[in-house]
């Protein structure tokens, strides 16, 4: 105030009186630039949410409260520029309906184009509503996902059958393959061989490559395996073999290795052919090697198969224990592994049943909040759409022009939404990867990637717009009785008038 009083003292008298002149000049200022003050808020919204963005992905120690602040962080931007782009797009629109046949489309689109900012505003709030759901629905899915990887992980397959010292005999073999619900069926016999030119122990997955090779295409997270890299013929009579890289390195160069007999094969002469980072008879991993049924057939005796690899969406687990112990009954029954049971004890967790239950709650929340804002929507524009059909009404246009015409001129503010939500959706995983680790969930290293998840708000966006249309289709029953002349005499109905000349 000092400050303010020197600098008016000053200027002395004729300072002073110029002052009242002064006062007019920013007043027509500030009526030739109206749009001045919004630009100024917008640039700071977009400025502060970009900067918070920056800050939070650069800052450690805070990446849980960017993973919550960051739907609406980036809901922020886009919806600003969807004000900015609505009614710019919407008077193209209405100049291109200008040239068809019909007034429905032309009257609606000019309208929604004319209407002030704060009647599109609440719809544009439902962004924020929308990329909650978006989010949700993101984090929701690479959980899913990584549960079921780590599941496919553990097991191998939808269900293993592992047998003891005896083996699994062929009779079981084709009595396990032929149970309703199995696709994909593979034996395969594994045994530990001692390498000779290091002592390294690799473990041998001896299997039938066209079956095991349609086994390992049904499952997941597997690397794929070529049947024709384990039947064709290398130099100097050497076995193709598939092996993972720790065992690729323990045979060494092109040449091959010679591995001697033991655990009931014979010698064998092998040769790398390909390499597999992982197989489904050892999900675990380490050093082995897959070879072909054929390199042990000119045994006398081959030692019969110890494990049963079966995939499909049912298996029949019923008939599946029948099968096993009318084939192998006693002491050495076969050990019977589910993915199922696997996948049961993830998804089961306490941890991940509360946080979907969060999950859940939120996105019935999202959609309850963009279902009040969708009303309140309509509850601002229900007296200038009442004079406006009262005035089509006298003009000879039916009850279903009517409706359509009202809902052409509400429903692209909620067109606008959806296309500004999924703009958030799709840039929501490339900000919150770095910051969000979902590991906890399943306790593995697996891969959970996140992916823009366009579902989880495009169905509450279609029951949104139903309702919408359905609340419109009612508002324009409901004053059917009341009548043109009673409508143009009501005080909304003269307040109407003068917003609905512009059309």
């Amino acid at each position: 105030p000092g400050i303010a009083t020197l600098a008016f003292a000053a200027t002395g008298p004729g300072g002073a009186a110029a002052w009242p002149h002064r006062l007019p000049r920013r007043r027509n200022a500030r009526r030739r630039w109206p749009w001045l003050p919004r630009v100024v808020f917008e640039i700071t919204a977009c400025a502060a949410a970009i900067g918070g963005i920056t800050v939070f992905r650069t800052q450690t120690g805070a990446t849980d409260l960017y993973a919550s602040a960051a739907p609406v962080l980036v809901a922020v931007p886009a919806v600003i520029v969807a004000l900015r782009l609505y009614q710019l797009l919407l008077r193209g629109l209405a100049r291109a309906s200008a040239q068809r046949r019909g007034i429905i489309g032309f009257l609606g689109l000019t309208r929604a184009a004319q209407a002030p900012v704060t009647l599109a505003l609440p719809a544009m709030t439902l962004v924020l509503a929308l990329t909650l759901a978006a989010f949700t629905g993101m984090v929701r899915a690479a959980v899913a996902g990584g549960e079921t990887a780590v599941s496919w992980q553990a097991t191998g397959a939808d269900v293993v059958v592992a047998s003891g010292q005896l083996g699994i005999s062929p009779s079981a073999v084709r009595a396990i393959a032929a149970v309703p619900g199995v696709r994909h069926a593979a034996s395969a016999l594994m045994v530990p061989l001692t390498l000779t030119n290091g002592g390294q122990v690799v473990t041998a997955i001896v299997v039938d490559p066209a079956s095991y090779a349609a086994l390992v295409a049904s499952t997941e997270g597997f690397s794929p395996v070529r049947p024709a890299l384990l039947t064709q013929t290398r130099g100097l009579g050497a076995i193709p073999v598939l092996a993972s890289p720790q065992a690729a390195a323990y045979l060494g160069g092109p040449g091959g290795s010679t591995i001697f007999a033991q655990e009931g094969l014979p010698t064998l002469r092998v040769q790398v052919s390909g390499e597999l980072q992982s197989t489904p008879a050892l999900p675990a991993g380490g050093a082995f090697i897959v070879l072909p049924m054929s390199a042990i057939r000119g045994v006398s005796e081959p030692p019969p198969v110890n494990l049963m690899l079966l995939t499909g969406p049912s298996i029949d687990m019923t008939r599946l224990y029948a099968a096993v112990q009318a084939t192998m009954p006693g002491a050495d029954a076969p050990t019977i592994t589910t993915r199922s049971l696997a996948l049961q004890e993830l998804t089961g967790a306490p941890l991940q049943q509360g946080t979907f239950l969060l999950f859940t709650l939120a996105i019935a929340y999202a959609a309850a909040l963009a279902l009040a804002v969708m009303l309140l929507e309509l509850a601002l524009g229900a007296a200038d759409r009442e004079l406006t059909t009262a005035r089509l009404a006298t003009m000879g246009l039916t009850e279903g022009q009517r409706v359509r015409l009202v809902a052409v001129e509400v429903i692209p503010s909620i067109a606008a939404s959806a296309v500004a939500a999924a703009a958030c959706a799709i840039a929501l995983p490339r900000l919150v990867a770095p910051a969000i680790d979902l590991s906890v969930f399943t306790h593995s290293q697996a891969p959970m990637p996140l992916r823009p998840d366009f579902a989880s708000f495009m169905l509450p966006l279609a029951v949104l717009l139903a309702i919408t249309i359905i609340a419109l289709a009612h508002e324009i029953r409901s004053k059917r009785g009341r009548g043109v002349a009673g409508t143009m005499r009501t005080p909304g109905g003269r307040t109407g008038e003068k917003r609905s000349n512009r059309w």
